[in-house]
């Protein structure tokens, strides 16, 4: 807003600094009249720089601008360049000079001739602000500028902007030269625009309908590098810009507390939102690949470009990231156990990459500590959290952080009922193992590796707060038959992640709606994590279920778990499921000692 009040304050200042000098020439015109002479010959040479101006100005129209283009519009060009204000002028001294000497009045001629020569400096201003935007980059600064007033001028949340770009002119036009760009297969266009949007300052109210915006013209980007309508490599470098950009207002939103602003929730749940649209776009563009609908080298710079990004976004999130080098790299947007679980729900979903990684700084958030232990190794991060916060007293952690996600929880139950809904999404959401992973695509944290796989459920499968078949089955009731309360932590971050979220093709879903994923979330907590442990209770949980239940699990863990390559396929389901979780086994007692 700090950019619009000063143009604000020097259009007031532009039309008061007009108003006195017309209201300056009366006066003078009165008191001082000219002969008709006098009057014909300013005329005349006022008349002809007029002309000389309106030709400059009809030139550069011609060379710098389109007819049919909308972006910029007139109207945008002419609040910019004052154009039909220094026209009127000059048509008001046009007449008043017609009219004083057609009458013989001398003060009307006089007039007329002064208001001819304010015309002619009015219109000298006019025509060096349109020679700056015959310049590309003079017209992203003006197109900037627009995109800023016209966001800033509502609140709304993001989830509603879809709606608004739907039937506001202004953003309509952007998008539809966006569009043209794209159809044009026009990388310079795509760039231009893409830059004419991120170049809005970070600070400023209206930061949802900006983020919305964002949002809106990645996805835009993402379907037409998919669909081939798109150079992938300018596809995927716009859309880290629009990333950077993205994450640079989430990061501010730590120093902001005006309206208009995003919270830190809501800076959070845009995160999370953003790392969930980035893991089904390097799913997406994998699968697409395998079907021969997208390029190998668009699926992998779009698989690229996720992965790098997500890494991004944790290393935003992470309170101490490991490579900050500066003290503005230390601290985070999120402060509070709202916020930690409306970004790490969304941001485990589709397969994401370093999904696991996000449990470190989601764990210091909640704790105020570090975990010091390696998920690869078998270590389990939901236990050692579990402890910290509800454990003995030996074990628990005594910190302000830790203070406020027991206040959060509540108790233990909620504690393990929230972390298992979190997993149902990620479990449900995994991508097809039976679908081959071109080795072009391969990256670190997005590759076909059994043993990160596995490291990623075990990370779930380790909250051990299950034993029994009979304990199972009563988690299991208490995950989908209960419903939520308003006040709850889970409730809550539902609600916040309804107004943050933007309509893209990757609807949320609650855990309770999905019945294979919940029994599955419970199923992995009592599979064998060593290969001495037994699975009678796995068996006997399973067993328990209805028939069209376990056949609903068993297509879930049949596209998503793995086989093991020297275990034929079992011909009954429960047995086939138990043997699908056998993934998460890891060779040493040692590792999963802490899980158990």
């Amino acid at each position: 807003m700090t950019s619009d009040r000063r143009q604000g304050g020097r259009q007031r200042l532009g039309i008061w600094v007009a108003a006195v000098t017309v209201a300056g020439t009366i006066p003078l015109a009165v008191l001082n009249p000219a002969g008709d002479s006098r009057v014909m010959g300013s005329t005349q040479v006022s008349v002809a720089f007029f002309a000389t101006i309106l030709t400059g100005e009809a030139v550069i129209f011609a060379l710098s601008f389109s007819a049919s283009s909308a972006w910029p519009s007139l109207k945008e060009i002419d609040a910019h360049i004052a154009f039909r204000a220094w026209v009127v002028i000059g048509w008001l001294g046009a007449m008043l000079l017609g009219v004083g000497l057609l009458t013989g009045v001398h003060t009307l001629s006089t007039l007329g001739a002064v208001l001819f020569l304010l015309a002619d400096a009015l219109g000298i201003f006019s025509f060096a602000r349109l020679f700056g935007l015959a310049s590309s980059g003079g017209r992203k600064r003006l197109l900037s500028k627009a995109l800023e007033r016209r966001l800033a001028d509502r609140h709304e949340p993001i989830a509603a902007v879809s709606r608004r770009v739907a039937t506001d002119d202004l953003l309509s036009a952007y998008l539809r030269e966006l569009d043209a760009a794209v159809v044009a297969n026009d990388g310079n266009g795509v760039r231009d625009r893409v830059e004419e949007l991120t170049a809005l300052p970070s600070a400023f109210a209206g930061a949802h309908g900006r983020a919305g915006l964002h949002l809106e013209v990645l996805h835009r980007l993402a379907k037409a590098a998919l669909a081939g309508r798109l150079d992938s490599t300018v596809a995927a470098a716009s859309a880290q810009r629009l990333v950077d950009s993205l994450l640079v207002q989430i990061d501010t939103a730590r120093g902001q507390d005006r309206a208009g602003a995003l919270t830190r929730d809501e800076a959070a749940a845009l995160a999370g939102h953003l790392g969930r649209y980035l893991a089904w776009l390097a799913g997406t563009a994998w699968i697409m690949s395998t079907r021969h609908v997208t390029a190998p080298a668009a699926a992998r710079d779009l698989v690229a470009f996720s992965v790098r990004a997500r890494d991004t976004i944790t290393f935003t999130l992470d309170p101490d990231p490991p490579f900050a080098d500066t003290d503005t790299a230390l601290g985070t947007a999120v402060d509070s156990p709202l916020g930690v679980l409306a970004w790490i729900r969304q941001f485990v979903e589709f397969h994401g990459s370093a999904q696991a990684n996000a449990f470190y700084p989601a764990f210091e958030l909640l704790t105020g500590t570090k975990f010091r232990g390696n998920y690869w190794d078998g270590a389990s991060i939901l236990t050692e959290l579990r402890a910290a916060l509800f454990g003995s007293e030996e074990a628990r952690v005594d910190s302000p952080q830790a203070d406020r996600a027991r206040d959060a929880f509540v108790n233990v139950e909620e504690f393990d009922r929230t972390w298992t809904l979190v997993s149902v999404g990620a479990l449900t959401t995994l991508r097809n193992t039976s679908v081959p992973h071109p080795a072009a695509l391969v990256r670190p944290e997005f590759t076909p590796d059994r043993r990160l796989l596995a490291a990623y459920v075990r990370t779930y499968a380790s909250h051990r707060y299950v034993s029994t078949a009979d304990e199972a089955r009563i988690a299991l009731m208490r995950l989908m038959g209960r419903g939520e309360h308003p006040t709850s932590l889970w409730s809550r971050s539902s609600a916040l992640l309804g107004s943050c979220s933007y309509p893209v093709p990757v609807p949320l879903i609650e855990p309770r709606q999905r019945i294979a994923g919940c029994v599955l979330a419970i199923a992995c907590r009592l599979a064998p994590l060593r290969p001495e442990d037994g699975a009678g209770q796995l068996r006997l949980f399973l067993e328990r279920l209805p028939e069209d239940v376990i056949a609903v699990v068993h297509q879930l863990a049949a596209r998503t778990l793995p086989i093991p390559d020297d275990q034929p396929s079992s011909a009954g389901p429960v047995e086939e499921i138990i043997r699908r979780l056998g993934i998460i086994q890891w060779a040493d007692p040692v590792a999963t000692a802490g899980a158990a």
